[in-house]
Parts: structure tokens; C-alpha cells; sequence
């Protein structure tokens, strides 16, 4: 699969990419105005030192789910139509941490512990999942299903990709917070279409280092 091939059907270009996401992006900012609370990321698109384009997207759906042994998932969505090309582009954002944190006691964050993230852009023909690993904290008001929360310094790399999924992003600078509802089913559902499309999920990438110049 070549860089800037289309997803799919129709054969999105890098350009008509960046003019999708560029509706996007104002279509999220008019969402921020409407929802409260809301999941939200801000994407950089890292092409080099010095060379960073900026999105700043909302997502209609956050779900999560701890395992019995303490580990959580958190899956956003987004879906909205390219008016471009016609085609449908969802966003799916996954963190997943190795044990929950307890604010105050966590080694080396008080509130924040490794998590590994992928971020997933497709069309429903093809797409692309870049991955990599950052930092998540988690609070959770377990009467009433929700789990809140930030994402910060997360470094992704594109590292899977079905169909004639083109090259969104060359690397991806990710940070946000979220506002997740319990449930499980919707959580697996969706990491199960994740890794049909794209094989099964990697193992964990440590977190980037501090002197990482990009």
C-alpha cells in the first residue's frame, strides 16, 4: 500500500484528506459548543522537526471496561461523512493500561500510568492504525458507569493498515481527556472490528523518551 493511496473505494488523496479532516475539524469545534461533558483529542501530525500540522477532533462515543484483573479500555469513535468523496471516515481511539491507577500512590505519576494507544482512521474499505504508547490517567465513578480522564504524550506510528488504506499521518503526537460510559459489549465490539481489519493488536510500546527531538 503506497503513501497517499485512497481508502478504498474513491482513492482519497493526501490533499482531499487534508480537506476532509479540515471539515472535520470545524464540525468538532461546533460539537465542543453543544456537548458537556465531551471525549476530545488533539492530533499532531508530525512530518519533521519544525513541520507539525494541528487537528483538534471531538468524539460522539466513549465506552469503557476493566477486566477482573484491573486493566482498562477505553474505545472512542468518531463517524462522519467525507463530503469530498462521499465516504464515510471514522476515528477510533484505544488505551488500554496493564492495572488501574490509584491517584497518590502510582510510581514515578500520581495520576498517570503507561498506557498503550492505537488510533485507527478508516473508511470501511481500508484504513490505517498508528500505535505507540503514552501516558493515562483514570478516575471512575463506579455507581454511575463513568470513567474520566487525560491522555498526555502519547507518540504513535503508522504500523498497520488494511485495503488501500493511504498514509493520514506520517507520526502522531496525541493528547486529550475523555468522558467514558461502562460497556463492555460496545468496548469489544469494537476492538474486534479493529483487529479484523488490521490483525491482532501489538504488544506494548513503551512510552517515548524525553530527549525524543520530534
Amino acid at each position: 500500500m503506497s503513501a497517499g493511496a485512497g481508502f478504498g473505494r474513491g482513492r482519497l488523496s493526501r490533499g482531499r484528506l487534508s480537506r476532509a479532516f479540515g471539515w472535520l475539524v470545524c464540525f468538532g469545534f461546533c460539537l465542543a459548543g453543544c456537548q458537556e461533558p465531551v471525549t476530545e483529542f488533539h492530533m499532531v501530525n508530525v512530518r519533521g522537526a519544525g513541520d507539525r500540522e494541528d487537528f483538534h477532533q471531538v468524539f460522539s462515543e466513549c465506552y469503557y471496561a476493566i477486566s477482573p484483573g484491573g486493566r482498562v479500555d477505553v474505545v472512542a469513535r468518531r463517524v462522519d461523512p467525507d463530503q469530498a468523496t462521499g465516504l464515510t471516515v471514522t476515528q477510533l481511539v484505544h488505551m488500554r493500561t496493564a492495572f488501574r491507577a490509584v491517584p497518590g500512590t502510582t510510581f514515578a505519576e500520581q495520576s498517570m500510568i503507561n498506557a498503550t494507544v492505537h488510533f485507527a482512521v478508516l473508511d470501511g474499505h481500508g484504513g490505517v492504525c498508528y500505535e505507540g504508547a503514552g501516558f493515562l490517567s483514570t478516575e471512575e465513578n463506579a455507581r454511575r458507569g463513568l470513567l474520566v480522564g487525560e491522555l498526555e504524550r502519547a507518540h504513535l506510528d503508522k504500523n498497520r493498515s488494511a485495503g488501500r488504506g493511504g498514509e493520514v499521518f506520517q507520526r502522531v503526537d496525541l493528547t486529550g481527556t475523555y468522558h467514558a460510559v461502562r460497556n463492555r459489549a460496545k468496548v469489544f465490539a469494537l476492538l474486534n472490528e479493529m483487529n479484523r481489519l488490521f490483525g491482532p493488536q501489538p504488544d506494548y510500546i513503551p512510552p517515548p523518551r524525553h530527549s525524543d527531538p520530534l
